[in-house]
This record gives C-alpha cells, structure tokens and sequence, in this order.
C-alpha cells in the first residue's frame, strides 16, 4: 500500500462514484484513479478509458469551446477531422454539442477520427455508442492513420489535433501518475514537443486538405507561441494567420491556424 499517497477530494469522489474503496487505490502505486474505474467525466459526458489513451485535462474542455464558437460562425456544412483522437473526447463532446445546438441545424458533410492506435480508435468507437446509441444523422468515421499518410485527398473546414506535445527532454519531469501510466505515444513530441504538430500542419499544406475558409485548433506546449514558431518554424507562419489562446490557468495552450 501507498502509505505516502494522500488522496485528493476529486480522487475520493469518483471512488464514492464507481463503488470501490480508498485501499483500492492506494494499493495501486501512483496509478490515477480515472485508470482504476475506468471512466472520466469530460464536457458533462462520461467517457470510458483505460491505458491505451491519454487521460483527458480539464483545459482541452477549452478547445473544444473554440471549435463550437467558430461553427456557430460557419456558413458552410462542417466537413471535420481530428488526428489522435485518443478516447474521443474532443470529438464526440463536439458532436454531442452539434446534435443538441437549438441556435443551428447544423449540416455535417464529414466527421472522421483518425488515429495511428487501433486500440485508441476501439475506445473511441466504444464511447460514441455507448454516448450516442440512437441512429445518427450524419456517418462517423475511423482511420487508422499514422497523421495523414493514410487519408485519401479531401478537404476539411475543421481540422482539430491534440498530438503529443511535451518536449523529450521534459517527459522525465512529469508526475510518476504521468509518465508511469499514460501512453508515452501520446505524451511524448519529439526534442521540441512541435515535432508531429509540424509535421500534420507540413501535409496539410501539401495535402491541401484545408478549405479556404477552414481553421486548424491545436492543443500545444506552453512553450509553442508564436515566437518559438518564429525562430524554429517560419514557414507555418508563411502560410497561416495564427491566434494564440491562453487557457483557464493562464498558461499559452490553443493555436489557431487560418490560411492566408
């Protein structure tokens, strides 16, 4: 047992939850307790996880917010795609929200989750239907995808990405609960933690797969401002107007890509 683990509010809670006792826990290690009951609350919904995805943050609540304020503002139907899609979240509280929206019906196009992980892609397909088991009015997709090397040529108006942002040499730094437990596939970003984000943005260019009108929403390292883009990738700048957005707790953690 852990005698050194100290139980936070939260972590008791959600024990209380899913039925199960302290000792469960504490005789875990540092294992974090979404990992034990197997759930995590996200955007008001439930979603199932296990270790073959990220545990979702509190501030990613915030990117999906981003992308609701600008469908809101879209005049087009919504063609969507997230790259990692991990357990889902992002996405499927955006559909959530596009299927309860009073203010739009809005029209979806194509909605398409890709993933390099097959096992990542299964507990997604598992949350949409246990989250949505009714008959949707619009087809969801899943591809196995190492970024875009697998997606045949499309356009997007929507392009949303969480990939693995923490800079190597900073991953040892994590909480043990973290680096421990979470798939290292989608912590760890390469020497800068922009590696694969430069890489999805270098084929979506090349790939022209946004439209015209479309926007890129990334999560990223508090370290990747639009400075650091500056001075290690100048050539994104060459293509995008860029919007950096802080999140709740004040730290830079939202790019915004639009094409010039």
């Amino acid at each position: 047992m852990n005698k050194s683990r100290k139980l936070s509010i939260y972590e008791r809670n959600q024990l209380l939850k899913y039925s199960l006792q302290e000792a469960d826990l504490l005789t875990k290690g540092d294992l974090p307790v979404e990992y034990l009951t197997g759930f995590v609350e996200f955007k008001n919904l439930e979603f199932k996880i296990n270790r073959n995805v990220l545990i979702p943050r509190v501030e990613t609540e915030e990117l999906v917010d981003l992308m609701k304020n600008f469908v809101n503002s879209l005049e087009e139907k919504i063609s969507y795609l997230e790259v990692g899609v991990g357990s889902g979240v992002i996405s499927l509280s955006f559909l959530d929200f596009l299927l309860k929206s009073h203010k739009k019906n809005f029209l979806v196009e194509k909605f398409l989750l890709a993933d390099i992980s097959s096992e990542a892609l299964s507990v997604a397909k598992e949350n949409l239907f246990r989250l949505f088991p009714k008959k949707l009015p619009f087809l969801v997709e899943f591809l196995i995808s190492d970024l875009l090397n697998d997606l045949s040529k499309q356009k997007f108006n929507l392009i949303a990405a969480n990939l693995p942002y923490i800079p190597s040499s900073l991953m040892m730094n994590l909480d043990k609960s973290v680096k421990d437990y979470e798939p290292n596939l989608a912590l760890d970003g390469g020497e800068d933690g922009f590696v694969l984000i430069a890489e999805l943005i270098d084929q979506i260019i090349d790939g022209d797969f946004l439209s015209q009108n479309g926007k890129i929403f990334l999560e990223v390292h508090e370290s990747h401002t639009i400075d650091f883009l500056k001075k290690k990738y100048p050539q994104i700048l060459q293509k995008f107007l860029i919007k950096e957005i802080k999140d709740q707790f004040r730290r830079h953690r939202f790019l915004i890509l639009q094409k010039l």
